[in-house]
């Protein structure tokens, strides 16, 4: 029997606190959640195999049939701790580019910085994200995810999310809630109820996640507490529309 609401969620440690309610025992609603890599949430998005799915912010750029759900994100204003590019080379001098194969709005992201901040353009490619491997064909890579992933043998190491604000000065929206047009009587307010109850249990969120991921909960409580934010403000729509704009201006947009 099919769900009532057929969510996705990524299965990265920003996306915790949208959906943990989910699967909490204080949510009885019939819905199924599945966890992936955006970019394939995106494919399943487009296919109608998902209601919604917390999904790349550059998805809404390319699907005309999907619209983002209001009053919620998943943003940084600076550092991000959990997208970046890993090179062994200063980074004028990188030539070629490894992006991680789950990306959507990343990969972008690294065009445009590249191109606009670092004045350079490299050659890219797509590879499964394991850093060693990447770096191996590749002057750089991108890497984005949980924060367990970056012990990389990289020389130098740029943060994505630092990266926007010295170009922009705005902060930027990783991912949103995006939804299948038409959208779902209700949905808007479960997704809400998800993001308060999230909300208040942050520092609970944060020691499961460090026990679940084996990292300090000085880090996830960090990460969840202090760098992550979970809420979509006028200068947020802001930096989505510049993002867009800069992805337009790039031929980034399909």
């Amino acid at each position: 029997m099919t769900s009532s609401y057929r969510i996705g969620c990524v299965p990265y440690l920003n996306g915790v606190p949208l959906s943990a309610w989910f699967e909490s025992s204080d949510c009885f609603l019939d819905l199924s959640i599945n966890y992936q890599v955006p970019s394939q949430l995106a494919i399943n998005l487009r296919e109608g195999n998902l209601d919604v799915a917390m999904v790349s912010i550059f998805e809404s750029f390319q699907n005309p049939n999907i619209a983002i759900v209001p009053d919620i994100s998943v943003s940084a204003d600076g550092p991000v701790k959990s997208v970046r590019l890993f090179s062994k080379k200063p980074y004028k001098d990188i030539r070629t580019v490894a992006l991680d194969t789950s990306s959507l709005t990343s990969a972008a992201l690294t065009r445009i910085v590249l191109a606009e901040l670092i004045d350079i353009n490299p050659k890219y490619c797509s590879l499964p994200p394991n850093p060693e491997d990447m770096l191996k064909d590749c002057d750089a890579c991108l890497i984005i995810g949980d924060l367990k992933l970056f012990d990389s043998p990289a020389t130098h190491m740029l943060d994505l999310g630092k990266a926007w604000k010295e170009l922009t000065g705005l902060p930027f929206v990783y991912a949103a809630w995006l939804e299948s047009l038409p959208p779902k009587q209700d949905l808007h307010e479960i997704l809400l109820s998800a993001k308060e109850w999230g909300l208040r249990n942050l520092e609970q969120l944060a020691k499961e996640s460090s026990c679940k991921m084996s990292l300090p909960l000085s880090q996830t409580r960090e990460y969840l507490c202090d760098i992550m934010q979970y809420d979509m403000s006028e200068i947020k729509r802001k930096a989505i529309n510049l993002f867009k704009d800069k992805c337009i201006r790039h031929n980034l947009i399909s």
